[in-house]
């Protein structure tokens, strides 16, 4: 029985796509929960700042998997069977969207607490007398934000896409569900043709690609944004 390339190929192509899904709508998600985050702990009432304090420190103490297992189960949870969110995820077998959504949820918190720390720290090296600068032109709250994230974006804009990369990785746990990721159609594909090595190092290789390709775009990004800065001073807190 020879070896057919094309159908090797084409059983990569759904899962490809479930995973770039739950990888782009996790990301986001954990994005939009840093930024709450770094605003909260920013904030001047105590409790805002103590439960994003506690929040931060929780997603980044607890490993990926242990929230992928509880957000999974709570999304089987027979509370949740009213819900028809059937064929929203492309690979995602039948029954298990709800579970799916959950899922992606636990994805995003687990990476939100490191994302929340890598924007602190860009922040921070923002020198004080600009902020008070900064205060001193009594700019509107949107335009402030915009101000600091072009001023921090040089230094950010990598570093988010590296941490991104690693969340990129941990989509791989989408496997453990009858969900199915890369990983998943890897383990099918071994027990229905043997290919052990085949399908090792194609997955490899295209987690490889979809990881440069965040951190291809987040540089592109960062370069678009310095030189817009350099283009207009207007644009920068301390041009």
């Amino acid at each position: 029985m020879g070896f057919d390339l094309a159908a090797f190929l084409a059983s990569f192509v759904v899962p490809t796509l479930t995973t770039v899904f739950f990888f782009v709508f996790s990301a986001a998600l954990s994005l939009f929960f840093a930024v709450i985050y770094v605003l909260c702990g920013r904030s001047h009432f105590h409790f805002l700042r103590v439960v994003s304090g506690v929040l931060i420190e929780v997603s980044r103490g607890v490993p990926t998997v242990v929230f992928v297992l509880l957000m999974g189960n709570l999304g089987l949870s027979p509370y949740f069977s009213v819900l028809d969110m059937e064929g929203v995820i492309p690979g995602v077998s039948w029954g298990f969207s709800v579970a799916a959504i959950f899922i992606i949820v636990g994805l995003a918190f687990s990476s939100s607490g490191h994302l929340a720390k890598i924007i602190e720290a860009a922040i921070s090296t923002i020198k004080q007398d600009t902020i008070e600068y900064m205060e001193t032109l009594q700019l509107g709250t949107w335009v402030k934000i915009k101000l600091v994230f072009i001023e921090c974006a040089p230094a950010l804009v990598p570093t988010v896409s590296a941490r991104l990369v690693h969340h990129l990785h941990n989509t791989a746990f989408i496997s453990m569900f009858p969900i199915t990721g890369i990983f998943a159609a890897m383990r099918t594909g071994v027990v229905e043709t043997a290919l052990v090595i085949p399908y090792l190092v194609f997955a490899t290789i295209l987690f490889v690609l979809l990881g440069s390709g965040v951190h291809i775009i987040g540089n592109l990004f960062a370069k678009r944004l310095r030189r817009r800065s350099d283009v207009d001073p207007s644009l920068s807190l301390t041009g």
